[in-house]
């Protein structure tokens, strides 16, 4: 709300205002507002506010700046579900509404009890121990603050797989982060109980959004020690069970009753363009393709071999004409040329 004072004759006076976001307002015969001039911003940040008032007796202006704020509504941690030891992770904060000026994010790692305080929306860090790691950002944007947590498994190494499901799923699927993980869990099962796999080294990580799709992360077994570290090929045979499982449609958990969901393995490499096993290749169609090219202008230079000798030998005529008037030996040379290219399509003495 924007409240205008003005002193003097009121009715005879005009008021400009202009709110600095790009809307402006005239006020002919002005005449005072008891609760002011409301105007709504519709983002956040500082507007400059001018006010230009003028009447018989001269003109004026007031200028002021508003810093207009907005409470944060929800803030959304992005973290990799596993992340390598000792090797970099990038993370990052999605805060709503999104146009809400400066923030101050908080960056809490783990058991640590001084944060990492960033005017950016994004950091980056390093875990240094293996395990599960617990991260989170408070955002403080005026009075408010609000955070969110997110918990990542770091490990030596690990190996990972997307995965899609029937599309029977996309119809019950809400789009709720704890609906995310139970049906992880849920997968998660189905994969230990057909494969025997340890349950310690299967985790999988439901995308938000749809169609529905999931991460299988295959994780290096616990308590090893020093001396038998092992190494990422070390997980080629669990890895060839459970794909050999989700191949075969193994994998399957029933949502609801009447509702079975089966689990497979995306496929992320291309479809050929054209089937080799039954159709022909690009190379034999553009042969084809050539040769019904050529066939036809044989034929049309076959149907219309009259019209191209009379045309050309019109072309000639005219352009000798222009060229050389004076030169008597012309209609002998005519003569030549349309003997000439009868004999080369071929009509001869058939032309009437």
């Amino acid at each position: 709300t924007v409240q205008v004072e003005t002193w003097g004759d009121l009715q005879r006076t005009n008021i400009q205002l202009d709110f600095g976001d790009g809307i402006a307002v005239s006020y002919a015969n002005f005449s005072p507002i008891e609760d002011g001039i409301k105007h709504v911003y519709k983002s956040a940040g500082i507007f400059q506010v001018t006010a230009y008032a003028e009447n018989n007796l001269g003109s004026d202006t007031a200028v002021l700046f508003l810093h207009v704020v907005c409470p944060v509504e929800h803030v959304h941690l992005r973290v990799p579900f596993v992340a390598i030891r000792n090797k970099e992770v990038n993370i990052s904060a999605v805060v709503w509404p999104s146009q809400l000026g400066t923030l101050t994010y908080f960056w809490w790692f783990g058991n640590s009890t001084k944060p990492l305080i960033t005017l950016d929306s994004s950091i980056s860090f390093t875990f240094l121990a293996e395990g599960t790691n617990t991260i989170t950002v408070q955002v403080a944007a005026g009075n408010a603050l609000i955070q969110d947590t997110k918990d990542i498994a770091v490990h030596e190494y690990f190996q990972s797989q997307l995965l899609s499901f029937s599309p029977n799923l996309d119809f019950h699927n809400p789009d709720i982060p704890e609906w995310r993980q139970d049906i992880g869990n849920v997968i998660k099962r189905a994969l230990v109980k057909v494969t025997s796999v340890p349950e310690d080294q299967i985790l999988v990580a439901v995308f938000p959004g749809l169609p529905t799709s999931a991460e299988l992360f295959i994780l290096p077994p616990k308590n090893l020690t020093e001396r038998r570290k092992g190494h990422e090929g070390d997980l080629e045979q669990i890895v060839e069970t459970l794909f050999n499982a989700l191949n075969q449609n193994l994998v399957q958990f029933e949502l609801k009753p009447g509702v079975r969901v089966i689990v497979y393995v995306t496929q992320l490499t291309l479809a050929p363009l054209v089937d080799s096993s039954t159709g022909h290749s690009s190379s034999a169609m553009l042969m084809l393709l050539s040769v019904v090219f050529v066939g036809l202008a044989v034929f049309l230079i076959y149907k219309f071999k009259r019209y191209v000798v009379m045309s050309f030998n019109f072309y000639i005529r005219s352009r000798f004409a222009e060229d050389y008037p004076s030169l008597t030996i012309f209609p002998h040379l005519m003569n030549v040329v349309t003997v000439l290219l009868e004999a080369f399509f071929g009509i001869g003495e058939k032309q009437e």
